[in-house]
């Protein structure tokens, strides 16, 4: 039988982790460990060369990111900031992503109105805006990698960063947003009506 250790965390790690609750990136501690659990789970999976296909599996839909509808991602950055990008399931149905176009740096969005383009050879796909606000950050790798956003959706395939308008317009919009269960229902639910005839 394993025997149980006490692991005392420390002081200052606390404060750190209250710090990051302040942000509004995390809802709670246990995102927080999970997340941090996962960053870990994802860098010992890197050096053991699992290939990145299987990590997607292993790692799955995080927990701690919120969906919209059209299958957009929203994350809390420290800086208050919404970092933007395709989920999953968007990007398996989007496979070989040529080019990625966006609103401009400075542009205003706003919630659910596309504010970008994936392109694959075969089609465009409507990428939508979570939050209203501007675009302060595009991911400058995907100019010469668009590729990254179906190898690595939710890390080094984020697409923008949108400063919100206010944190009123934002704490509403976030509430009308999808958390990682209610987005694998919806996703589930869509699958069932697009086997049908």
């Amino acid at each position: 039988m394993p025997e149980w250790k006490t692991v005392s965390i420390r002081k200052e790690l606390i404060k750190e982790i209250d710090k990051m609750l302040q942000t509004g990136r995390y809802r709670s501690i246990s995102e927080f460990i999970s997340e941090a659990i996962r960053l870990r789970l994802e860098e010992l999976m890197r050096i053991e060369g699992i290939p990145v296909e299987k990590r997607k599996k292993y790692l799955a839909v995080p927990e701690q990111l919120l969906y919209t509808p059209k299958h957009t991602w929203a994350q809390i950055t420290p800086e208050g900031n919404i970092k933007v990008g395709l989920s999953d399931y968007a990007q398996k149905h989007l496979e070989g992503i040529a080019y990625v176009y966006t609103e401009s740096m400075g542009k205003e969005v706003k919630k659910m109105i596309p504010f970008g383009v994936a392109e694959t050879w075969m089609f465009m796909f409507d990428l939508y805006a979570p939050v209203s606000g501007k675009v302060v950050k595009f991911n400058e790798n995907l100019r010469n990698d668009p590729h990254l956003i179906n190898e690595d959706p939710y890390n080094e395939g984020w697409i923008v960063e949108i400063k919100p308008k206010n944190s009123l317009t934002l704490e509403q919009e976030l509430k009308d947003m999808l958390s990682s269960r209610q987005y694998n229902k919806w996703v589930s639910k869509l699958e069932g009506r697009l086997r049908v005839k």
